[in-house]
């Protein structure tokens, strides 16, 4: 799995929201929808998401996120969601939100708030 890229933050921002479209991930019931977001949110320290790696890393979740043997570590959305945020915060280093509206099969949608702080100080970036 490779995590989204950091940068410096040269901007000086207080408030980052990157909002994503997901991906249709489950490759059975075809959730989530087309239409489903996820917005990650956070007040950047030294760093802040590269929006570039950002979207590729979204993208792994397609299928299920798999570990370096090919193992499906992530299948749920809610998990999912969680690991996003748990991902991000690693990165930039100070606590992020993940809120999510996942359209979902058959006819409803759910929401999904996800609040991680990193585990341990350094970018994790690989």
């Amino acid at each position: 799995m490779k995590l989204p890229e950091p940068q410096s933050n040269m901007q000086g921002c207080d408030f980052e929201a990157h909002t994503l479209d997901l991906p249709q991930c489950c490759p059975v019931s075809h959730n989530p929808l087309p239409g489903s977001t996820v917005t990650i949110c956070y007040r950047p320290g030294a760093y802040v998401l590269d929006i570039v790696t950002l979207y590729t890393y979204i993208h792994q979740y397609v299928g299920g996120l798999q570990d370096e043997n090919g193992e499906i570590i992530v299948r749920d959305l809610e998990v999912m969601i969680a690991r996003i945020a748990e991902d991000c915060a690693q990165v930039v280093q100070v606590p992020v939100s993940a809120c999510a509206r996942l359209l979902l099969t058959p006819k409803q949608s759910l929401y999904a708030f996800v609040r991680k702080k990193p585990e341990s100080k350094g970018c994790l970036s690989q």
